[in-house]
């Protein structure tokens, strides 16, 4: 759904909304008019307008619902996601809402005829009119009865032409005629007497009605209002032989509510009558209302019935469409909803199983990559496979350790590795062949010119259920470790060697020497005895100078390091070479200045000067010997080359060249390398050998930067 139609349906919601209130108000507004005080006539044309108002906005109402009616029906013919079920919804609110109303509206229609009906009965209309007729009874009956309480008590007061009479006994009988006002006017109209009874109160002035009075010459009654009620009142004139010679003024009030009462009946017979002449015109006023009350409620039904099924397709579709671009490898794509309900809630549900699922996805791409470092950087080489044997995974250290590119054997069986080496063959058929789940073998594999021992694991990953799912091989290079294990053998042999050889040599050499004293002369320099002894004598001292090898090799000191130049040390070494071996060249060449740091002074210059008495050894005539430094800052590692233009090491040899009492020289101890190595280990570097071009041998040392 673009934006257009978002805003479009927008502006329907809210004029359905804005609609469906005002109708209810001016349904209201006509439901009042029968409560107003206004004329019959004048209400009547208002409710009409409203009721054609009502109308207009309902054929509004509808348009809407029916265009809305319409557009889901092609939604459904096109197969839009969500318009089968929004179609249903639809229905079966529109079902549930039809019937109820349908049968309410008949109800209220049947109520409201009966009630005209009832209202209209010419019997109602006659007991209004009955109980007018008794209240206007009511008030002649009083008019009446003043008029004779007034000629009663003009009999008590006049007395011989003069006005005499005790108070208390016109109060008694005030009060036993139910009057509440007694008052006496002489000829000349003017008050000389007045009596009050409750409620009334006050001062009351009659000189108009008297007048009016004498004018018609007749007793006068009328009706006064006051704030208690109203007054019906009696004034007669008082005659002595003929002649008037007083007023007598006597009235009743009437209670309040009695003449509120009486005034409620006469305003509803009045607006009974003037309702009975527009009964018809209302009762199809009542008609059309019920008929636009039963259409709001049709017409509500079926548009929260598009609301809720929006409500609920509309989140649907989402949920639908995320998970199409999840399906595609999306796993950003979150739905977004206002809504509160169990459909909220599914939302809700669906962001956070994306966001967990995201979550998931990036632990176990972190996993991956942090396995992925962890198989680069370690040493331990590592190849795996699937269940049918096709290659996965080759980490750096097996290519290394096999001389071998991941590029050219991942995704292809392992079987090819086995052409290539051989001895892996017996180890691949007892995994295939499921002899064992785990071999462990120590095999050795000759790689680009090398003798490698390497240490192999082959182990069978299976699943919960037992499935096979690969083989993992892991490889280990043990070549430096087998050979650290031989010359600690080594030292330790040399140690015994030394010990048990050394002690019974001094006598020997002590006895031949005194022999020698003592028989020389006798038998001359050119004896076989004297030439006896004296080989005893030398080669005693060859076998002390061997002892002393083995034992220095035994008691290696341990390393002991300080801040020191090791260009200093290089320069020291050659200095002593470059004296007594004029014939060849020394060279010495720093590509970059070399820092200070931590190294053992003496045993680095041994090693430096059992490189460069090798060196030197390999010359027979004239050649040159170059030692090359550099420092990497980087991996913080110093560099040392030492290479000569000797005769070389056989590519054969070079495996063994660091191994104990090996030696390419006749009269070699086979040591020096070893101690070398030593010596270099001890120091956690590094020492390799390769050949020199066009001739000759490369001795490279690698150190670590301490400081």
């Amino acid at each position: 759904m673009n934006i257009k139609e978002l805003k479009k349906r927008k502006r329907e919601g809210i004029l359905i909304l804005f609609l469906i209130p005002l109708i209810g108000f001016l349904i209201y507004i006509e439901g009042r008019l029968f409560s107003l005080d206004f004329e019959v006539s004048s209400s009547s044309i208002l409710f009409f307008i409203l009721v054609n108002i009502n109308i207009i906005l309902l054929l509004l109402l509808v348009f809407l619902v029916f265009r809305n009616l319409v557009k889901l029906i092609a939604e459904r013919k096109r197969g839009i996601i969500g318009s089968k079920i929004r179609t249903k919804l639809v229905l079966i609110f529109v079902s549930f809402s039809l019937l109820p109303t349908i049968i309410i509206f008949g109800i209220a229609v049947k109520f409201v005829f009966s009630a005209f009906n009832y209202w209209f009965d010419k019997r109602i209309e006659q007991a209004i009119t009955k109980a007018l007729e008794v209240g206007h009874f009511y008030y002649q009956q009083t008019t009446e009865n003043i008029l004779d309480y007034a000629k009663f008590l003009e009999k008590e007061i006049l007395k011989e032409g003069n006005f005499d009479f005790d108070t208390e006994e016109i109060r008694k009988k005030l009060e036993e005629y139910d009057l509440n006002l007694f008052q006496l006017y002489d000829s000349e109209q003017k008050s000389i007497f007045i009596l009050l009874r409750n409620p009334l109160q006050g001062n009351f002035d009659f000189k108009t009605e008297i007048e009016q009075m004498l004018k018609e010459n007749k007793p006068l009654t009328l009706i006064k209002s006051l704030p208690q009620g109203e007054l019906v009142y009696g004034i007669i004139p008082l005659f002595f032989e003929n002649r008037q010679i007083g007023t007598l003024v006597i009235g009743k009030c009437l209670p309040l509510s009695l003449v509120n009462k009486l005034e409620t009946v006469r305003k509803s017979l009045g607006d009974y009558k003037q309702l009975a002449l527009v009964v018809a015109p209302l009762k199809i006023s009542l008609l059309t209302i019920f008929s636009i009350v039963t259409l709001l409620l049709f017409f509500i039904a079926t548009w929260v019935g598009f609301h809720l099924a929006k409500a609920i397709t509309t989140p649907i579709q989402a949920l639908v469409a995320a998970t199409q671009k999840v399906a595609q490898g999306n796993l950003d794509v979150r739905v977004e909803t206002k809504a509160k309900d169990e459909i909220g809630m599914l939302v809700s549900s669906f962001n956070t199983m994306m966001d967990d699922l995201k979550a998931a996805y990036l632990e176990i791409e972190r996993r991956h990559k942090y396995t992925e470092t962890i198989l680069k950087n370690i040493k331990t080489g590592v190849i795996s496979t699937d269940a049918s044997g096709r290659i996965t995974t080759v980490n750096l250290a097996a290519e290394a350790i096999l001389g071998i590119k991941t590029d050219e054997i991942i995704g292809k069986n392992f079987e090819e590795l086995t052409v290539r080496f051989p001895e892996l063959g017996e180890i691949i058929e007892a995994i295939i062949n499921r002899e064992k789940e785990r071999i462990e073998k120590q095999i050795r594999l000759k790689i680009k010119d090398q003798v490698l021992t390497l240490l192999i694991s082959a182990t069978l990953l299976r699943d919960k259920e037992g499935r096979p799912l690969g083989i993992v091989f892991v490889f280990d290079d043990i070549t430096q470790l087998e050979k650290m294990q031989r010359m600690a053998a080594w030292r330790e042999v040399a140690r015994r060697i030394a010990h048990e050889i050394k002690n019974p040599l001094t006598p020997i050499q002590l006895s031949a020497q005194r022999l020698r004293r003592r028989y020389a002369e006798r038998l001359g320099e050119e004896s076989i005895f004297n030439e006896c002894t004296r080989m005893i004598v030398k080669q005693v001292e060859e076998i002390k100078r061997m002892v002393n090898e083995f034992s220095n090799f035994a008691r290696l000191p341990e390393v002991t390091p300080t801040l020191n130049d090791l260009t200093e040390v290089i320069e020291e070494a050659i200095s002593v070479y470059r004296t007594a071996h004029p014939h060849i060249v020394f060279k010495f060449e720093k590509i970059n200045k070399l820092p200070v740091f931590l190294f053992d002074r003496e045993q680095m210059k041994r090693a430096l000067l059992n490189l460069l008495d090798n060196a030197v050894a390999s010359i027979k005539d004239r050649g040159q010997i170059d030692i090359i430094t550099f420092y990497d800052a980087g991996l913080k590692m110093v560099k040392i080359e030492i290479k000569d233009t000797g005769e070389g090491i056989p590519s054969e040899l070079k495996n063994r060249l660091f191994e104990p009492y090996f030696s390419t020289k006749k009269t070699g101890t086979g040591l020096g390398l070893t101690i070398v190595h030593t010596i270099i280990s001890d120091h956690h570097g590094f020492i390799r050998v390769r050949d020199n071009e066009p001739k000759g041998t490369v001795f490279v040392i690698e150190l670590p930067v301490r400081r």
